[in-house]
C-alpha cells in the first residue's frame, strides 16, 4: 500500500467551504470568509507537517477536523471578544423627576434674583483682564465673603450699593 500524502483540494476543502457555509457568522465581524479559508489553510498545512505517520484518509480528516474545530473556536472567542470591547457604553436615561440633571441648575439660573444673575453674568462673560483686576483687588481686600472683600468690589463693578453682599447671596442661593 503506498504512503498517504493529504491534498488540501478534494475532501478536505470541501469540508472546510460546507463548514464556513454554516459557521462562519461566528467570526464574521472580524475574520472575512477569504481569510477563513485562509485560515483553515494553515491548519491542514500544520497538520500535514505534524502527522506525517499518518497513513488513511479517515484518521487524518478526524485529526484535522479536531484541529480546525479548536482553531475556529479561538477565532469565534476572539471576535466575540472584540465585540465586547468594541460596544457601544450604554447612555444612561434621565428619569421623570431626577434632580441631578442639568435642567435643575438651568431652572434656577433662570429663576434666579437680579443680583444673583449679574454677579453670574459678570464672572461668566467678564474679559479675562478685569477678572485679574477684580480677583487681585478682591484677595488684597481680605476674606471673599465678607463685605469688605469680594462683595464690594463685586458690587463696584455692577453698579450695586456697597452695602449689600452680593456674593453671600449667591452662595445662599445655590446652597439651598
Amino acid at each position: 500500500m503506498p504512503d498517504f500524502v493529504p491534498e488540501w483540494d478534494g475532501p478536505i476543502a470541501g469540508y472546510v467551504v460546507n463548514f464556513l457555509t454554516a459557521q462562519h457568522w461566528k467570526i464574521a465581524r472580524t475574520v472575512p470568509k477569504d481569510d477563513a479559508l485562509q485560515e483553515a489553510y494553515c491548519v491542514f498545512l500544520r497538520c500535514k507537517r505534524k502527522y506525517t505517520t499518518v497513513t488513511e484518509p479517515q484518521h487524518f480528516m478526524a485529526l484535522f477536523k479536531t484541529a480546525w474545530y479548536n482553531h475556529f473556536t479561538d477565532l469565534a472567542n476572539n471576535d466575540t471578544a472584540e465585540r465586547v470591547v468594541h460596544q457601544e457604553p450604554e447612555t444612561p436615561i434621565e428619569q421623570v423627576g431626577a434632580t441631578d440633571n442639568d435642567g435643575a441648575l438651568a431652572i434656577m439660573l433662570r429663576q434666579a434674583p437680579r443680583e444673583v444673575s449679574m454677579v453670574l453674568s459678570l464672572f461668566l462673560n467678564a474679559p479675562q483682564e478685569l477678572l485679574d483686576i477684580a480677583l487681585a483687588s478682591w484677595k488684597a481686600g481680605g476674606d471673599r465673603r465678607s463685605k469688605s472683600g469680594g462683595s464690594k468690589q463685586v458690587n463696584r463693578l455692577l453698579g450695586l450699593p456697597e452695602d449689600q453682599d452680593t456674593m453671600k447671596q449667591v452662595i445662599d442661593y445655590f446652597s439651598k
